[in-house]
């Protein structure tokens, strides 16, 4: 008896044509998007929010949006700082508070939007080079839960990271369908290149869309690769059009490629030479996988050594991250014949890596979770297709036991960005040798007057980076309002050795020395300082102080003088000029002065009663009780 032959498969119904997108794994994908991160909506604006939000004039003024395209990324009131250009990202904010409002609920509701929006790109993209049901759905699940794109979901800063892989990822799909319907293929690469152009407005690190569109060629079935040349470079000749208008703008607004200040304090591997940061950017190469595959101990700051320096080329940790690296990459090579998602996945991964590897060039950070969100695409659909080999039973389990660990694990992340508070002890436990993050819950402390703990958490600052003057200065101004003085004049030394021409610390330090009575320490700092910025009013009006303290009652009188002659609208220093000039005798001038003081402000108090009681003294008891 022969076996039964295979019912010949379903024809596909006139309603639903090859290729039509159906709603509901959209749907899915929101709605689970809204289950991990509904939590956020809640959140207020933390951390880097503020300057790119609530500070930044350009999405508050709408006669101002053309500026965005023109401006850099961090331009906060009305300074821009010619660092990095995402004007599409700062366009969507602008847009985001037209439409939603200007507080965190909208920008929030936007984030979750869009997350979930890529977490159904995934799953399409993974469909797209032959992923069955199973192993595309496990592709997009598995991208949705992971704890390590929190960092991208829940602050609004992350957005820019949202917008460029979504964007990144439909032009990757238009790239995929342009190459399987040739009859349409100019019209999708057209849109691939537009959508390519939008990923690198968003963000910089698009700027790998067409390598990757390069090795999706290589991934699809040979039916859909191009036969001729010209049809093989078609779509990279479109690629190539927003690419370079792209660089012209870059340079045209930061006035070159790249134009980053990076500091040893984001970024630990600049200090180092070159090739000890190349094997410490592998180091946290090996660290990026790490977190994918155990996202347990996250932190929002990588800095101090929180990635191992690789001093030689037996380094432990670099030997074994080198070893992960090569091997990974190794399997996907041998594995490319036999299955091809996989194998593109860790590939996808790699190749997106590149831009935030430190490798090719130092970015502002040794690693951070949130420049994840790309790269972890290309593994994602790597997972999915090893779950695809696995049997229903045992795939089924371990995809849900994976899915319900990750989505406990990213709701109870999506904490650490509710407030500035949670994010401040948050980071600077996870990241105890980040003196940025000690320094920042010192900020935190100080200003909810908790000056016993921002003492603690600026001394740790120091002792993790001794030479910041803006730590020293911090812990000198806590513990010159705590009165501990002598520790106080102390750390002002320490920032004034490392900072001596900057005018705040010189003042400050003064200050400390006025308030222990050191008057002639005093005047000689001011006047060293003075030596070599003469006009600087602040500092006379304070070396004006310390002489009037120490009796030079004349001496005194010309630095107020001066003060007064470069800052003729400051009340301070004319105040002080006039009690000066009251003290030597000369009341008329004091009079003088008291009354210029009294036109620009006509209820000072301190001026009214100076005048009223220099005029009784002289006699004039009517001009007196006018006063």
């Amino acid at each position: 008896m022969g076996r039964s032959q295979r019912a010949p498969a379903r024809p596909i119904r006139r309603s639903e044509p090859a290729g039509t997108l159906r709603p509901y794994p959209l749907l899915i994908f929101l709605a689970i998007s809204f289950v991990l991160f509904g939590n956020t909506l809640g959140n207020g604006f933390v951390h880097d929010d503020k300057p790119l939000v609530l500070e930044n004039r350009l999405i508050r003024d709408p006669s101002g949006l053309a500026r965005i395209f023109a401006s850099g990324y961090w331009t906060t009131r009305d300074h821009s700082i010619p660092e990095l250009y995402r004007p599409l990202t700062i366009f969507s904010l602008a847009l985001n508070r037209f439409v939603l409002g200007e507080g965190p609920f909208g920008f929030h509701l936007i984030n979750v939007l869009l997350n979930g929006w890529v977490c159904w790109l995934v799953f399409l993209m993974a469909k797209a080079l032959g992923g069955k049901g199973w192993v595309s759905w496990s592709a997009g699940l598995l991208f949705a839960v992971h704890p390590v794109h929190v960092e991208a979901v829940a602050p609004v800063v992350g957005r820019s990271e949202l917008l460029a892989a979504g964007f990144g990822l439909v032009a990757l799909l238009l790239h995929c369908h342009g190459r399987a319907n040739g009859e349409l293929a100019a019209r999708r690469f057209i849109g691939a290149a537009l959508c390519y152009f939008a990923a690198l407005l968003s963000k910089e690190s698009a700027i790998v869309i067409p390598l990757l569109a390069g090795l999706t060629d290589l991934a699809l079935p040979q039916s859909q690769r191009p036969v001729s040349k010209k049809d093989a470079l078609l779509p990279y000749c479109f690629f190539a059009i927003p690419a370079g208008l792209y660089l012209v703008l870059r340079v045209s607004v930061l006035g070159a490629v790249a134009a980053s200040m990076l500091h040893p304090l984001d970024n630990p591997l600049v200090a180092m030479d070159r090739i000890s940061a190349l094997r410490t950017a592998l180091v946290a190469g090996g660290r990026y996988l790490l977190l994918m595959v155990w996202p347990w101990h996250l932190s929002s700051d990588y800095a101090g050594t929180a990635i191992h320096p690789a001093a030689g080329w037996l380094d432990p940790p670099f030997l074994a991250s080198l070893t992960i690296l090569a091997v990974l990459l190794g399997a996907a090579a041998l594995c490319w014949r036999r299955g091809r998602l996989a194998p593109y996945g860790v590939f996808f991964f790699f190749v997106a890596w590149l831009p935030i590897s430190n490798l090719l060039f130092f970015i502002g950070t040794p690693l951070a979770e949130r420049l994840l969100y790309l790269p972890s695409v290309g593994l994602a659909m790597a997972a999915g297709a090893l779950f695809g080999l696995l049997s229903p039973r045992i795939g089924s389990g371990a995809l849900a036991l994976l899915l319900l660990a990750g989505s406990v694990r990213t709701i109870a992340r999506n904490k650490v960005w509710h407030d500035d508070g949670s994010f401040a002890f948050a980071t600077a436990a996870n990241a105890p040798t980040s003196a940025k993050a000690q320094f920042n819950l010192g900020v935190f402390l100080e200003e909810h007057s908790d000056p016993g703990g921002a003492v603690t958490a600026y001394a740790r600052a120091v002792e993790l980076a001794p030479s910041w003057a803006d730590a020293q200065f911090n812990l000198a101004g806590v513990l010159l309002r705590t009165s501990r003085l002598p520790e106080s004049i102390q750390a002002y030394r320490r920032a004034l050795a490392l900072k001596p021409d900057e005018s705040r610390i010189v003042q400050n330090l003064g200050y400390g020395l006025y308030q222990a009575r050191h008057h002639e320490e005093a005047v000689e700092l001011y006047q060293a300082y003075l030596k070599a910025h003469p006009n600087t009013p602040a500092v006379l009006n304070s070396l004006g102080a310390n002489l009037f303290a120490l009796g030079q009652l004349p001496q005194a009188t010309q630095a107020y003088r001066s003060a007064v002659s470069l800052a003729p609208n400051e009340i301070g220093y004319r105040l002080n000029l006039a009690q000066a000039l009251e003290a030597t005798g000369e009341g008329e001038k004091a009079i003088a002065e008291y009354r210029k003081i009294l036109n620009a402000e006509p209820e000072n108090a301190m001026a009214l009663r100076g005048l009223g009681m220099l005029l009784y003294r002289k006699g004039d008891v009517a001009s007196a009780s006018e006063v």
